[in-house]
C-alpha cells in the first residue's frame, strides 16, 4: 500500500490507540498467572498480536469477549507444537524467550527479517547464567532462538543496562517462576528505565514482586512466586499519541483522548518536550490538546525516549533554530537503522539532519516539500513523515504504508479523520 498526503489544515479529536507495551506485558503475565485474566482495551497492533500468539502457543487458553476484551487462562506453560514466529516484535520475542524456559520441552522462537537482525545475545547469556539452556541457531546472538526448557534455576546474572531494557523486563517476569531467587545486576547505566518501571507495574497487578534498586542497578526476584489473575485495563499509548499531537502543532488543532495523566510511560515526556519547544499543548478532561504554534529548537537527550526521536526530528525541521539530539546509539538497532533512515527521509523532504555516532543536529525553519519516502518498514519513520507532509508543499508518497500496523493500525484513518488530505491505494 501507498499513502499520499498533501498539505492540510487539521482539526478534530481522536482517541489514542491502546498501549502495545502494556498489552504485551499483561499478556505475558497472564500466561504465567494461575487462572483467568481479562485484559480490557487491548492493543490491536501487530506487535500485540505477536505476543498473544506466543502466549497461546505456550499454553494459554484464549477467548475474545463481545466487549473486545481478551480472556486468557494461564498457569500451565506447555511446549509449542511449532516454532513461535514473533513477526517484527522484539518485545514479544524477548519476553517469551525467557518464559519459554519454563516449558517442559524445546521451544524455537523466530521472527521476520528485521527481527532476525536485532540482537538478543545478552538475554541468552543471562538466561544461561540463571540455569536455563538456550542458544542462537546461527551462533551469532540473533534469532532463531532455541530454548531447551526445564525451568530457570535462579542465581545471579550480570548484563549491560544500555543495550535493551526488554532483556531486563523479560527476566523480571520469567524469574518469578524460578526455582530459587534470582539477582540481575547491571554493569552500566540503565536506559529506557520507564519500560522496566512499566513491567514492574504490570507485574504488581498480578501480585508479582521484585526488589528493584535502580540507583545501584540491582533487581532481586523471589523465586517460586504464584501470580494471580486480574482484570487489567490497558491505557492509551503516548508513543502513538505523539504523532497526532505533533500534527496539531504543525497544522491546526488536535485533541487526543484516552490518555492517562500522569503515566509511567516514558514517552509521556513528549508533553514536556513540546513545552520546551514553546508549543501550545494543554490538558483536557481525558487527554491532551495541541495547537499550531511557533516552536523553537532544543537540546534533547534521547537515551530514555528513543521512540520519540523520529517525530521530534520532524518537528525540529519546522522549528526556529537548530535542535541537537544526543544518546541515539540504540536507534541503530531498531526496525531499521533509525538514525540513517530518519535523516534520509527528512532530507528528501527538504530538511537537514547531520548525524554522528551519538548525535543528530537538525536545522530548523526548513521549507519542506513533498517527496517519495521509503520508510524501510519502520512504522515510526512512516508516521513522522506523514505528519511532516501536512506542513509541506506538494504531495508526499509513503511506500509500504501498512508498516504502521506494527504499532498504530488506524494511523492513516485517524489522520484523515482530523482533516488531513490522505489517499490510500495499492502500489501499481
Amino acid at each position: 500500500m501507498e499513502a499520499k498526503i498533501a498539505k492540510s489544515y487539521v482539526e478534530g479529536k481522536v482517541t489514542a490507540p491502546s498501549s502495545k507495551s502494556y498489552t504485551q506485558r499483561a499478556t505475558a503475565c497472564a500466561l504465567i498467572a494461575e487462572g483467568v485474566t481479562e485484559i480490557a482495551n487491548p492493543s490491536m497492533s501487530e506487535d500485540a498480536m505477536s505476543a498473544l500468539l506466543a502466549a497461546r502457543m505456550l499454553g494459554a487458553q484464549f477467548q475474545l469477549k463481545k466487549s473486545g476484551a481478551w480472556s486468557i487462562m494461564g498457569g500451565t506453560i506447555t511446549t509449542p507444537e511449532d516454532a513461535i514466529c514473533c513477526g517484527g516484535s522484539a518485545t514479544a520475542l524477548r519476553l517469551f524467550t525467557s518464559i519459554s524456559a519454563h516449558a517442559p520441552g524445546t521451544t524455537v522462537l523466530t521472527g521476520d527479517a528485521s527481527l532476525r537482525r536485532r540482537p538478543i545475545n545478552a538475554l541468552l547469556e543471562a538466561m544461561n547464567s540463571l540455569g536455563a539452556k538456550c542458544f542462537s541457531t546461527r551462533g551469532n546472538g540473533l534469532a532463531p532462538i532455541v530454548v531447551l526448557g526445564g525451568g530457570i534455576a535462579g542465581g545471579e546474572a550480570t548484563m549491560r543496562g544500555d543495550i535493551s531494557s526488554q532483556f531486563i523486563s523479560s527476566l523480571l517476569i520469567s524469574c518469578t517462576k524460578a526455582k530459587r531467587d534470582a539477582k540481575i545486576a547491571l554493569s552500566s547505566a540503565l536506559e529506557s528505565r520507564h519500560y522496566v518501571e512499566m513491567t514492574l507495574e504490570a507485574l504488581g497487578k498480578f501480585g508479582g514482586s521484585c526488589d528493584a534498586d535502580f540507583g545501584r542497578g540491582i533487581f532481586v526476584i523471589q523465586g517460586g512466586q504464584i501470580l494471580r489473575p486480574c482484570s487489567y485495563a490497558v491505557e492509551g499509548d503516548y508513543s502513538s499519541a505523539a504523532f497526532m499531537l505533533a500534527a496539531g502543532l504543525l497544522g491546526g488543532k488536535v485533541e487526543v483522548a484516552g490518555i492517562t495523566i500522569p503515566s509511567r510511560q516514558g514517552d509521556s515526556q513528549f508533553v514536556e518536550i513540546i513545552h520546551r519547544m514553546g508549543g501550545a499543548i494543554s490538558q483536557t478532561g481525558n487527554g491532551l490538546k495541541a495547537e499550531m504554534s511557533l516552536i523553537e529548537g532544543i537540546e534533547l537527550d534521547a537515551r530514555q525516549i528513543p521512540d520519540l526521536v523520529p517525530i521530534v526530528v520532524a518537528l525540529a525541521s519546522k522549528a526556529v533554530g537548530d535542535t541537537t539530539i544526543t544518546g541515539i546509539g540504540r536507534l541503530r538497532l531498531k526496525e531499521s537503522d533509525r538514525v540513517t533512515t530518519v535523516a534520509e527521509a527528512i532530507g528528501r523532504m527538504g530538511g537537514s539532519v547531520e548525524t554522528s555516532k551519538e548525535k543528530m543536529v537538525i536545522s530548523g525553519g526548513r521549507m519542506t516539500r513533498g517527496a517519495l519516502i521509503d520508510p524501510h518498514g519502520d512504522h515510526r519513520i512512516a508516521m513522522a513523515c506523514a505528519v511532516l507532509a501536512i506542513a509541506s508543499e506538494g504531495e508526499t508518497t509513503i511506500k509500504d504504508a501498512e508498516c504502521v500496523s506494527k504499532s498504530y493500525p488506524s494511523f492513516f484513518k485517524d489522520l484523515k479523520a482530523i482533516g488531513a488530505n490522505v489517499e490510500m491505494g495499492a502500489v501499481g
